[in-house]
């Protein structure tokens, strides 16, 4: 064993330590693990298979405590949710502040100018969904939420005061 060079026994041995404490086989290539280039490892030990170097066993040894041998090499990063996903979640997230309105009125049929204690614009969100949902632009999941708690779409002419 050279100088710096670590063999593929203490390789494996160290790399599993590593992925027991990191949950993963597959770390970056600038990583350290308790002073050794376990990245800097890997990444040899990935040239050395696609140069055809390593054995079938060590092949097998690597892949079984989860070294992927092929690009990616760690899971792809989860995406950000989408301008729509935002918009649902927005909606649920104030249906969710409604909550204690209806359990207490048994619906959500918010009075546009007086709204809640709590929620003054409250009347003015629920008129402007009731206009999505005669334009058909209001998501259905919402939709669905909305008719759980008892609104009704077409509340006709209120008392102005």
């Amino acid at each position: 064993m050279g100088r710096g060079r670590v063999d593929f026994e203490r390789g494996i041995a160290r790399l599993s330590s590593y992925a027991r404490y990191h949950g993963h086989a597959n770390p970056k290539a600038d990583e350290v693990w308790l002073g050794w280039s376990v990245g800097l490892w890997v990444s040899s030990l990935r040239v050395k298979f696609r140069s055809g170097k390593l054995t079938d066993t060590q092949v097998a040894v690597a892949e079984e405590i989860g070294v992927r041998f092929t690009p990616p090499y760690r899971d792809p990063k989860p995406k950000p949710p989408s301008r729509e996903e935002r918009k649902v979640s927005a909606y649920l997230e104030r249906l969710a502040r409604l909550e204690p309105f209806y359990r207490k009125q048994g619906h959500i049929n918010v009075p546009q100018l007086t709204g809640t204690k709590s929620w003054p614009g409250t009347g003015r969100w629920i008129a402007r969904i009731r206009s999505q949902y005669r334009q058909g632009t209001l998501p259905q999941h919402i939709i669905e939420s909305a008719e759980q708690m008892n609104i009704d779409w077409k509340p006709g002419r209120g008392a102005r005061q």
